[in-house]
């Protein structure tokens, strides 16, 4: 917390000729909020005429040519109550655990850590024409992004562990008349003080779109997937898979609110602990469902 204060300080002050905007998402896995520092001798391009490939083509190719930097500090509400309950249930969470169907884990399984900050830079284009929309909405952008924490996530107990993630990522956002679609790409690469925790390299992606004049029921329209897959570091061998996917239904086309669940699984192999971590037992199979709504 510190660190992002200070640092957004700095930015602030250095870039206080309207180049700096700020921005936060309220959600139940994944909450922010952010500072956007737009380099001032760079333009954003307005995409909100581009193709979804036009859009990642473009990304792609002008990436070294960065015109954004992104300061984001970011919790996950889920998984910090699922550490709440079971430091105050202990019992009745071990109860469960032994029973195999640990109802907590179950909504809070897939996140590693309680909170982060992150450190982005490369290239951004905005997908509305809207002058006064707000920077952080309707945007896509591609670039590097380093990631810092210092507590990690196992069976909802969490264990100091300072660690690091490296990763290039293609992230978006676009809301248009009829329909939100919200996207992520990234490979990367994540490193543990922790030697209890594995370090590694990972891939994931994550793609959602609602159309809210759809019929209700569709499932082609109102979906979304999310695929993430880790490998040891050392060696290669396949650490964890997760698969997600996610039936959404819309509740409001003009303020573009959305209720959705997630059904999924996720492996986990002998390869993701060492020491005291994989002695204390570990559940391969874990059934995911996340609940959420969209604002």
């Amino acid at each position: 917390m510190k660190i992002f204060i200070l640092i957004t300080t700095f930015f602030y002050f250095l870039y206080a000729d309207k180049t700096v905007d700020f921005d936060y998402e309220l959600d139940p896995y994944y909450s922010n909020v952010s500072m956007f520092v737009k380099f001032p001798d760079q333009n954003i391009t307005d995409a909100s005429d581009y193709s979804e490939l036009e859009l990642y083509t473009e990304l792609a190719t002008k990436t070294l040519m960065p015109n954004i930097f992104l300061i984001e500090l970011a919790a996950h509400p889920m998984p910090i109550a699922g550490l709440v309950y079971r430091s105050s249930n202990e019992e009745q969470y071990t109860e469960d655990k032994r029973q195999n169907f640990n109802i907590v884990k179950t909504f809070t399984a897939g996140f590693e850590e309680p909170y982060s900050i992150s450190f982005f830079v490369g290239r951004m284009m905005i997908c509305s024409k809207d002058k006064d929309d707000h920077i952080g909405k309707n945007r896509a952008y591609m670039g590097y992004l380093l990631t810092l924490g210092d507590h990690s996530i196992k069976d909802n107990r969490q264990h100091y562990n300072r660690w690091t993630n490296v990763e290039v990522k293609l992230k978006g956002t676009r809301e248009l008349d009829h329909n939100d679609l919200d996207w992520s790409f990234r490979i990367g690469a994540r490193f543990n003080e922790n030697t209890n925790f594995t370090d590694s390299y990972y891939m994931g992606l994550r793609r959602n779109r609602i159309d809210f004049d759809k019929e209700f029921l569709s499932w082609f329209y109102n979906s979304a997937f999310d695929f993430m897959t880790s490998f040891n570091a050392d060696n290669l061998e396949m650490m964890e898979t997760k698969i997600i996917v996610e039936k959404s239904w819309p509740a409001s086309a003009d303020k573009h609110i959305s209720f959705g669940l997630g059904i999924g699984y996720i492996y986990t192999s002998g390869q993701k602990y060492n020491g005291a971590l994989l002695e204390e037992g570990i559940n391969n199979h874990q059934l995911v469902f996340r609940p959420n709504m969209k604002f």
